[in-house]
């Protein structure tokens, strides 16, 4: 495909985020505007995320903060109400609806003529006198003004130890259907990760049949919080306690401790600070993220990230009947007899070493954000030509507040913008549907307003 007239924008990714960017686009633009939309696919607007086939795979919010745009919060609910009545905001549905949900947003989309939807993955990009060319994986083209990069989680989790020695029995990828396909209803299976991926993959399990033994395991061996109701408490000012991870550790703990004594609930001071996140990242230096991250982003993402109340009690069943088993402890090597693969753990209670056996073992892990080895043929020529830099502490790439990318040399890139988990550097939290959408509204608005010219 090589066009004589370039596109105003060409987003590259075609799942949640490049779905809910084009629809905006599409609202606010003139009709002579025109937005491609590259990606590879038999089942467009879900992104791996929403493309899973397992009902116990449900939404980790509930359904009246998950409207695919921030000015109408009920637009899912009411979607959702059309097909399951007895839903309210209230839910937790399964993520393949809420897919449903996206690609009938992007199908809605595609009626526009400023939206078009390229079947194709990109593999490379050049810039020439202001105008990008998008170079595909068939050989073709695509010229655009303005390019966004909407690739979501594209690294798949890094292996956590050496698997040469079990790789028939490993499956790196745990969002892919493969990844518990092929084993016996009795198979042991070994999870490396006890998170929300985890979880998700436990209930997979017995979804499709399995009854066996399932092993999880992670350095603290702890699992997730979950959803309850509680009276919300807005915090309108960030205390000054915030300047630092200790002290807003001893803020969080003492404010927690307040709330409880009150009769209220811990949830309501987390949920508090989440308006405020950005702020609170961006203020600290970048030993005191690597100090977060080391030491309490374990303890944020348990009691942050929660999981549905239906998830949270399948898992606690699976824990009391003995069919599921929770460890902690660090991972030291990975062997075979080639007839299970065995797992050698080091303690964190004891300090022992023990094997887990297993037929299938699934990295949990969650995926990598780690931008600076990939050989994604798009990202590392990206990299190789200074438009794209990954950040120092593994967590995505640099940009600026409008999600344009920032280059080695530390400046802003012209019309390269990205939108969704590679925002996390400047962010914090940008995977979730809340952030996405605002995040996807205010660049849609942007771009529609000088689409054509530099940004």
């Amino acid at each position: 495909m090589h066009l004589e007239h370039p596109f105003d924008i060409a987003v590259i990714g075609a799942g949640a985020s490049g779905t809910l960017l084009a629809s905006n686009y599409s609202r606010y633009a003139s009709s002579r505007a025109r937005l491609v939309l590259i990606g590879a696919g038999a089942r467009p607007g879900r992104g791996v995320a929403y493309d899973t086939p397992y009902m116990t795979n449900v939404l980790n919010v509930p359904a009246g903060n998950m409207s695919a745009f921030p000015d109408d919060s009920l637009h899912f609910v009411r979607w959702l109400n059309s097909r399951l009545p007895e839903a309210d905001a209230g839910s937790f549905v399964p993520r393949r609806i809420y897919g449903d949900y996206l690609a009938g947003i992007l199908a809605e989309t595609l009626q526009s003529k400023s939206v078009q939807l390229v079947d194709a993955t990109a593999i490379g990009l050049s810039l020439r006198n202001d105008l990008w060319t998008i170079h595909l994986q068939n050989g073709s083209i695509i010229q655009a003004y303005s390019v966004v990069l909407a690739i979501g989680n594209a690294l798949i989790p890094a292996a956590p130890l050496d698997v040469s020695r079990i790789a028939q029995f490993f499956r790196g990828t745990p969002w892919s259907i493969e990844a518990i396909q092929g084993i016996s209803p009795t198979a042991e299976v070994l999870l490396i990760g006890t998170g929300l991926t985890a979880v998700d993959v436990a209930l997979s399990l017995r979804e499709s049949g399995h009854t066996g033994q399932i092993h999880a395991v992670s350095r603290h061996g702890k699992l997730y919080q979950q959803h309850k109701p509680y009276t919300r408490r807005p915090l309108d000012e960030l205390p000054d306690e915030f300047r630092t991870p200790r002290s807003a550790l001893r803020w969080t703990r003492a404010a927690i401790k307040n709330m409880q004594n009150a009769g209220g609930d811990w949830r309501a001071v987390i949920d508090s600070l989440r308006p405020h996140l950005a702020a609170i990242w961006q203020q600290l230096s970048l030993q005191q993220r690597a100090s977060f991250l080391r030491h309490l982003r374990n303890l944020w993402d348990i009691h942050r990230h929660r999981m549905a109340p239906e998830v949270y009690a399948h898992l606690k069943s699976l824990l009391s009947d003995g069919t599921l088993t929770i460890h902690s402890g660090r991972l030291l090597k990975a062997e075979s007899d080639g007839l299970q693969a065995s797992i050698t753990i080091c303690s964190a209670h004891t300090g022992d070493d023990f094997v887990l056996r297993a037929d299938r073992v699934i990295n949990c892990t969650g995926p990598s954000r780690n931008y600076s080895t990939t050989e994604i043929p798009l990202i590392a020529g990206m990299r190789d030509q200074g438009w794209l830099t990954p950040d120092r502490l593994g967590l995505g790439i640099k940009t600026d507040a409008n999600g344009r990318l920032i280059d080695n040399n530390g400046c802003c890139i012209n019309n390269l913008f990205t939108i969704g988990p590679l925002r996390i550097p400047a962010l914090f939290e940008s995977i979730a549907i809340p952030e996405i959408r605002v995040q996807a509204d205010e660049l849609a608005q942007l771009l529609a307003s000088k689409s054509g010219r530099i940004l």
